[in-house]
């Protein structure tokens, strides 16, 4: 915990860190909480009561780092306050790495080198924010989320999927009524589309719409998880496309992953292979009519077939009608624009050009310049879609024995157990799935793109950096270039932006254009189309397992960086297309676990070796470590062979009680006339046992369980050998909600965003608890500073804010805030 927060600064306890000279001591790795503001002042809602806020405008911390370690700060501030801006810097004996952003923004930083450093967090301007910091080593990351998702979906509108037993004999008329909707439509596979009155309005479809209309959405959705037959219920969450838009006029993302080389290497160029781009649709010049694409589609797009459904976008939120189209499902996936002259946005046809234009004399190539596109339309409105139409495209398409890879250049926060049934159905079908990662600069899992059975890509710059706002962490499988209009990393005098297919809707004249853009949309079609040029040149070998498989082998893809940031790295045309001609892949060592950690309790630890492909023989070529921390047995010798597994021992006659210390175990080794290289970041931290963990001042709550989430009793505690003690006396019988939690910004609320939280009996899901005449003793709850994900609550969380403490001065907060308690 931060040693100078608010909450420390008003009982002047506050331990100031800075400055280097006071810089607060951490763990190698670990996560820790904070307070900054530029300014002090009262809280605007403090009432009655003064809730302060106090300057402290930087923080520092130093610690012993490995190579390639990973510092990250998640930011929260309160909206009543300007942004603030906030820069964050780790530094090594003059090597550095900063990172900077405004207001509730995720920063990241990579330490340099081995040893010593400096970290430092400062604000200039706005107010106070809280901050969750997380150093975790190499192939190792202890950052998750520090607050609820609060995904956009469709106000009084569910998906559920009914028991097979249920599946066959319900027609729509019969389940809405079995379900008290007012209609429901069938997805395919035993899914459906339920809606009730009133029916949601497009124009509040986000989080425009109230919290309160969005509550009774979740509380509906809830009743009906306990209705009989059915199985699942869900939100129908919103999808959006991933995109930033802006021009530009250079193709440097084509020999970026060596797209020209792989072209000579795999001649067909991808021809034969479908790939189903689901997004807004294709420009054309004439909306109202299949065909007329633009140029450098139109060799590629499928011919018209009446009776196939290409369109999926809802009446709720298709415009095409002013073309004279069908509202809602039809055959014509023509892009209609935003019906807004000179501002519409052709984001599925910039998509479809990265994978499979084919350029006239003037025009731009795709990836892929022969294979077969077929553009799906999912994204109406706005570049807005919903779940239902998704997921109907989706099940469509996995039955379509004419689509090989599918391009989701969208996303939503929203884990649906039903978009995730229809992607493994089609991934079980043949059909690779492809999704962009997210635009939100944050490891906040972003679905599709995290989805198991989903390739997940993230964006790089020109010179091959992780773009600023591209997500990472579990939603990113491998990176492709996304550009960055920040930045002109290869120095040619212009943005970092994919120039592709566009459209210009002049007041109804629709003009072929072209368009440069940045985002995680733009990275994910590079993938989609390096995996047709793998299935054109072997149509047989690549299969979705199989291109996982040579992903995780490492063949694929350049190693650019760190995994949380790029995944298994970036991807590389010709290496795809060597793996897939070859049908092997090139021999590489795995380490299990990936990194070693070591603390006072555990001073060894066994290091297995996996190879691939299996029965290889490797010999080692060097090794290279920190011999007077840590021993080997065996010991490896260059031209010994690769043994199974190792002995790794901490040389305790080294090493200080209270210090901490970072090494790399290096393997360089050879096979089959091949090379490679093993890192294992190997850390010891001494300095801190689980007994002495300390997540800072907790208050610990009874709450009323109705919707005032009245405080009645409350207990300040600090901990003591690692853990908090607690007790209430004179309790009144009755059903209360037990909570605790910190205030580091002294704003008198406790589990916000960014605080340390306990809710028994598990954060996300409390249950109450009942007290009776008799004592209630043995209560346990676990405080973090992570939240749970919705996968593992359920539903999000809508509106949640926290638990309001008991005043100061009040004659009810016994004991008062000030004080503190240890039992």
């Amino acid at each position: 915990m931060d040693s100078d927060t608010a909450d420390d600064s008003r009982v002047n306890e506050a331990v100031s860190n800075d400055s280097f000279s006071t810089a607060q001591l951490v763990p190698s790795t670990g996560i820790l909480g904070g307070y900054l503001s530029a300014t002090s002042g009262i809280y605007p809602d403090s009432g009655e009561f003064i809730f302060e806020y106090f300057a402290d405008e930087q923080d520092t911390f130093r610690a012993d780092l490995a190579a390639g370690s990973t510092i990250t700060v998640q930011v929260f501030r309160d909206s009543d306050f300007l942004a603030p801006s906030i820069s964050l810097s780790v530094d090594q004996s003059g090597a550095s790495d900063s990172d900077s952003g405004a207001g509730d923004t995720a920063l990241m930083v990579t330490a340099p080198a081995e040893g010593p450093a400096e970290i430092s967090l400062r604000t200039a301007g706005g107010g106070p924010f809280r901050y969750v910091l997380s150093v975790s080593t190499t192939g190792v990351t202890n950052f998750s989320s520090s607050y609820y998702s609060q995904p956009e979906f469709v106000p009084d509108e569910a998906i559920v999927v009914m028991s097979p037993q249920e599946q066959g004999r319900l027609d729509p008329q019969g389940l809405a009524g079995a379900l008290s909707a007012s209609s429901a439509k069938s997805l395919g596979q035993g899914a459906w589309l339920v809606r009730r009155e009133p029916v949601g309005a497009v124009a509040s479809q986000s989080s425009s719409a109230s919290g309160a209309l969005r509550d009774q959405t979740l509380r509906w959705i809830t009743s009906l998880k306990s209705q009989p037959g059915v199985q699942v219920a869900e939100p129908n969450y919103i999808y959006r496309a991933q995109a930033d838009r802006d021009l530009s006029s250079l193709q440097w993302n084509l020999p970026l992953i060596s797209t020209p080389l792989a072209w000579q290497a795999a001649p067909t160029l991808g021809n034969s292979v479908g790939v189903a781009v689901m997004d807004t649709g294709l420009f054309t010049s004439t909306p109202q009519t299949y065909g007329d694409w633009h140029l450098d589609l139109d060799t590629n797009v499928i011919p018209f077939n009446s009776g196939r459904i290409l369109d999926y976008v809802s009446a709720e939120v298709d415009i095409d009608p002013q073309f004279n189209d069908p509202l809602g499902y039809d055959n014509n996936p023509a892009d209609p624009g935003d019906g807004k002259p000179q501002s519409s946005n052709f984001h599925g046809t910039h998509v479809a050009g990265i994978v499979a234009a084919l350029k006239d004399s003037a025009g731009v190539d795709g990836v892929a310049p022969a294979a077969t596109l077929w553009p799906v339309r999912v994204l109406g409105r706005d570049g807005a879609g919903t779940l239902d139409d998704l997921v109907a495209a989706v099940n469509w398409a996995a039955d379509n024995p004419d689509i090989d890879v599918i391009n989701l250049s969208l996303g939503g926060v929203g884990p649906s157990t039903v978009l995730e049934a229809a992607i493994n159905r089609a991934d079980s079908n043949g059909k690779l799935v492809v999704a962009a990662a997210g635009n939100q600069g944050t490891d906040e899992l972003t679905y599709p793109a995290a989805f198991e059975r989903v390739i997940g890509v993230g964006a790089v710059d020109a010179g091959k950096v992780r773009a600023s706002y591209s997500n990472f962490g579990g939603s990113v499988d491998l990176v492709a270039p996304g550009g960055d209009a920040t930045r002109d990393a290869n120095l040619d005098g212009n943005a970092d932006l994919v120039i592709s297919t566009w459209g210009v809707d002049d007041g109804g004249d629709f003009i072929r254009s072209y368009a440069g853009l940045q985002g995680t949309s733009m990275a994910a079609p590079h993938v989609a189309g390096v995996y047709a040029l793998m299935k054109g040149a072997n149509p047989e070998g690549v299969t979705p397992g199989q291109f996982r498989a040579w992903l995780a082998s490492g063949v694929l893809t350049e190693n650019v960086g760190n995994s949380t940031e790029y995944g298994a790295g970036l991807i590389n045309a010709l290496k795809s297309v060597d793996a897939a001609l070859d049908g092997s892949v090139s021999t590489i060592v795995l380490s299990s676990p990936s990194a070693i950690e070591f603390d006072r309790a555990r001073f060894n630890s066994e290091l297995d070796f996996t190879v691939y492909p299996e029965g290889e023989s490797v010999l080692v070529d060097n090794v290279a470590f920190d011999s007077n921390l840590i021993s080997l047995d065996p010991a490896l010798s260059a031209g010994s062979s690769l043994p199974s597994s190792v002995a790794v021992s901490v040389l305790e006659e080294n090493v200080v009680d209270g210090q901490s210390y970072a090494t790399t175990i290096q393997i360089d080794y050879s096979a089959g006339g091949e090379t490679g290289t093993l890192k294992v970041p190997v850390s010891i931290d001494l300095r801190e046992l689980a007994d002495e963990r300390d997540a800072g001042r907790h208050y610990v709550l009874l709450v009323s369980p109705d919707e005032s989430r009245e405080t009645i009793e409350q207990r300040v505690v600090t901990a003591r050998d690692g853990s908090y003690s607690f007790s209430f006396d004179d309790i009144e019988p009755g059903e209360y909600f037990l909570v605790a939690g910190t205030d580091m910004d002294n704003n008198g609320f406790i589990c916000e965003s960014g605080e340390a939280c306990a809710e028994y009996p598990v954060n996300g899901l409390p249950e109450k608890i009942v007290i009776g005449e008799e004592r209630v003793t043995g209560v346990t709850l676990s405080t973090s500073f992570r939240r749970p994900t919705i996968a593992s609550m359920g539903l999000p969380r809508i509106g949640f804010e926290g638990y309001r403490l008991k005043n100061p001065g009040s004659t009810a907060a016994e004991p008062v805030r000030n004080l503190e308690v240890n039992r």
